[in-house]
């Protein structure tokens, strides 16, 4: 039976390491602290954003007047960004423009989902959490970010992957270690000519030509022991 993949992120403000789901509450409480604190000074509106792609997920403080473009630019830069598709949001029910602000977006428990490349699309989900009163002046803070998941070699099972194929994962796992993607290429032909990738913690991983962010680089690689 295979282990199933932990996911799990540090607060941004005590360094705790929380789970998936506990992560939001725990981020909540600061939040909530930092807003009184804010009272009787300089405030701007600032909404809380959760952005999910299976076990990988973020966390955003994002200023309510940005445009909905900033978090683009950001998811762009942390997670997908390769050869400059396209991208865009959207809903069921309404539509969003990139020049949209913020704050009328995410009203609490709105959900809206966001897509990277049209032909090969990377799709994540956007949970608009609460609305702050924060006297801050950033337009987009990282509050969170899953550590990278444990994926484990796929032939020896005891060393962390490192690269993966491009070819063969549609079909079953293909994660490798560095000892055993050499192994791998022996046998598959591709791998050796374009198909080796490196194992990112990114949902973007194993698409088109990503090999990794420019934004929180410390965990965008592979797990490491």
């Amino acid at each position: 039976m295979e282990e199933e993949l932990k996911s799990e992120g540090r607060c941004l403000y005590c360094e705790t390491l929380f789970s998936q789901s506990e992560i939001g509450k725990h981020l909540a409480k600061h939040l909530g602290e930092m807003e009184k604190l804010s009272a009787g000074k300089p405030q701007s509106n600032y909404c809380h954003v959760e952005v999910e792609a299976g076990e990988m997920f973020l966390h955003l403080l994002v200023k309510g007047d940005a445009p909905m473009k900033t978090i683009d630019g950001f998811l762009r830069d942390i997670w997908l960004e390769c050869c400059g598709h396209l991208s865009g949001f959207g809903h069921k029910n309404f539509k969003i423009k990139m020049k949209d602000r913020v704050e009328d977006i995410f009203h609490p428990m709105i959900k809206i989902f966001h897509d990277y490349d049209y032909g090969t699309t990377t799709r994540v989900f956007l949970n608009a959490k609460k609305q702050y009163q924060l006297n801050l002046k950033e337009k987009i803070i990282l509050l969170s970010r899953n550590e990278p998941l444990k994926l484990m070699c796929t032939i020896c099972k005891k060393k962390p992957a490192v690269n993966l194929c491009a070819v063969c994962w549609y079909d079953t796992e293909a994660f490798y270690c560095t000892t055993c993607s050499v192994k791998h290429a022996e046998t598959c032909e591709d791998f050796a000519d374009y198909a080796e990738m490196p194992v990112v913690n990114s949902p973007r991983m194993g698409e088109c030509g990503y090999s990794g962010g420019r934004i929180d680089t410390k965990r965008d690689g592979f797990y490491k022991k």
